[in-house]
């Protein structure tokens, strides 16, 4: 690696071998993940922004992990800037949601058949729009989320663009009757980048944690859930959080420092991070630390947090864009505090791939440690994994 000209600030000690996943289609564009099939291992939703399409990628068990996973087109959309996996008429069988932007400007979802056998059948699956999601905003995000206490799994989803919102589609009796979902926007929006569910002020139910990355209110915030029921005529509080002077990217929520109380780590559009510590119950107290990424690296997008190297000590996993000859994907390990501005960055992807998304940390191989799973979009790299070696 030294004659690739990067400075002495990034580490190389290990090598970290890239399994695809998937790269079948163009263009991938977010990882979700969830179980879909009941056997313990996580499964992937992907949208594949310039192929078109929404794929569910199903784990293989450990024995095959490292090989390309059974995948299936759940559907074919325009412009599919979000997928996630979610049961939503409790029938068993997990469905996907897709957010799509552009021309398309629909929020879908991808109905799975409730014969599991067929599930990896793309003749099998249906899609429909939500009636009121439909040329309504550039959808960008959505998240699964319990808001009024009735019904089945309501939906949070943010937008880009001009008059875009965040809102929430009210479930209705039957979920499959998708003209009869209603749409309840929550906040105004510029660029929605990451939905966080979490109790922001310990009340008993979930606020939602945003990423916003563009226009008057860009920062991280979090919007105050007034409660289920008859509760939800009341409009949602919006409370800064931080990094309002930030370009902010994906977010992760994470207790980095290990008190007790959950903290934010964000990624931003350039060579750093913000870590907003929380020390306390105060839901509006939270204290930015700067992280720097060193000018090896491509400009940050998304972040995990997870313990890398298994030496108790929680580490950050970034992913960025505008890598090209660049460091698309690394960890950073810190060398006396969390609140240290300089952590030390250590190469997962070296130089192959320019423009990462969304950041994973799971056990894949089943061999004690986090591997790293994410997608690239400019290359082609598709839905990827890096193993992790040893550390122990």
């Amino acid at each position: 690696m030294a004659g690739c000209g990067l400075p002495l600030a990034v580490t190389f000690e290990r090598v970290w071998v890239r399994h695809t996943i998937d790269d079948t289609s163009r263009g991938a564009d977010g990882v979700r993940l969830a179980d879909v099939n009941g056997d313990g291992w996580p499964d992937i939703a992907t949208a594949w922004e310039e192929g078109g399409q929404v794929h569910v990628a199903v784990h293989p068990g450990p024995a095959a992990v490292r090989g390309r996973w059974p995948t299936v087109t759940v559907g074919q959309v325009g412009s599919p800037e979000d997928a996630v996996l979610v049961d939503l008429d409790e029938d068993g069988a997990v469905d996907v949601v897709s957010s799509s932007e552009g021309r398309a400007r629909t929020v879908w979802i991808h109905w799975a058949p409730r014969d599991e056998a067929k599930r990896l059948s793309p003749l099998a699956w249906e899609t429909q729009a939500i009636g009121a999601s439909v040329e309504a905003h550039q959808w960008m995000f959505s998240l699964p989320m319990q808001v009024d206490g009735e019904n089945g799994v309501d939906l949070i989803a943010g937008a880009k663009g001009e008059d875009a919102q965040i809102g929430w589609f009210r479930a209705p009796n039957d979920p499959r009757d998708t003209h009869t979902w209603q749409w309840f926007p929550i906040d105004r929006a510029g660029w929605i980048m990451s939905l966080a569910a979490m109790d922001v002020d310990r009340d008993g139910d979930l606020d939602v944690i945003v990423s916003d990355r563009k226009g008057e209110r860009r920062s991280v915030r979090w919007l105050e859930n007034p409660g289920p029921g008859p509760a939800q005529r009341f409009p949602w509080s919006s409370h800064l959080m931080g990094a309002a002077d930030k370009e902010v990217m994906f977010l992760a929520v994470h207790d980095l420092d290990g008190d007790g109380w959950e903290d934010v780590v964000v990624a931003t559009s350039g060579r750093e991070l913000v870590y907003l510590r929380r020390s306390g119950p105060e839901p509006d107290r939270w204290e930015p630390y700067p992280i720097e990424l060193p000018e090896s690296a491509g400009t940050a997008k998304a972040v995990a947090v997870g313990d890398i190297d298994l030496d108790g000590r929680l580490d950050i996993v970034v992913s960025c864009e505008n890598a090209g000859d660049k460091l698309g994907v690394m960890w950073l390990s810190y060398r006396n505090a969390v609140t240290d501005r300089r952590w030390t960055a250590h190469d997962i992807s070296g130089l192959e791939g320019a423009k990462f998304d969304l950041v994973v940390l799971r056990d894949l191989d089943a061999d004690g440690d986090l591997d790293v799973i994410t997608c690239e979009e400019q290359e082609n790299l598709g839905v990827i994994w890096y193993e992790n070696v040893s550390f122990r």
